[in-house]
């Protein structure tokens, strides 16, 4: 039985996907939490609309930078490119935009399932004014922009070094397990 053939996944689209999920979700939370207030006695007033506008930029724009330090040290995906191997093998799929999209949309489910877990128990602990709802929006959109830079750095250190950089896996289910570059120019369709 022949080996299932690998997918690959454009790296630098693979870190932009996460975060616009990440700013996706950010907006959904928003929605989501604006239908909670809706539900309540007190309704969504512009008193609870202000401090929600408020903490979310406040959060965010304190958030970024402070993000933006911290995943430079230790989480952002270009900090894996010294990994990458070259790529090796006669079978290689790229990643079609119908895996695209599942992963896209399965994405921002996951992360707006636990941001709405999240969310809610913050409103259980700090009450509905407002800010709970606020934190959790400034601090997903703040993390999906210190991302979405990192997704440029990808894509300059391809071009300085003439390589494209692939999240590669043989699974049906994932997109990736290893990380693999090879030549700019070389194709990635079934046929090369």
């Amino acid at each position: 039985m022949a080996p299932a053939p690998v997918k690959l996944w454009h790296y630098a689209s693979l870190a932009r996907l996460w975060s616009w999920s990440l700013v996706v979700t950010a907006g959904l939370l928003l929605g989501i939490a604006a239908a909670l207030r809706a539900g309540t006695e007190e309704g969504i007033d512009l008193r609870w609309l202000g401090i929600v506008v408020a903490v979310s930029g406040g959060t965010g724009i304190l958030g970024y930078p402070a993000l933006r330090m911290w995943l430079a040290r230790s989480a952002m995906p270009s900090l894996r490119l010294p990994q990458a191997q070259k790529d090796s093998g006669p079978r290689r799929l790229p990643a079609a935009p119908g895996d695209w999209r599942r992963w896209s949309i399965l994405t921002t489910a996951i992360l707006t399932a636990g941001g709405t877990a999240m969310m809610t128990f913050l409103i259980g602990v700090l009450g509905g004014g407002g800010t709970a709802e606020g934190v959790v929006v400034g601090l997903l959109a703040a993390w999906g922009l210190a991302t979405l830079g990192d997704a440029h750095r990808i894509e300059r250190s391809e071009r300085e070094e003439g390589r494209r950089y692939y999240a590669a896996v043989a699974r049906p289910a994932a997109v990736g397990d290893h990380l693999v570059w090879m030549p700019a120019d070389r194709d990635v369709s079934p046929e090369a």
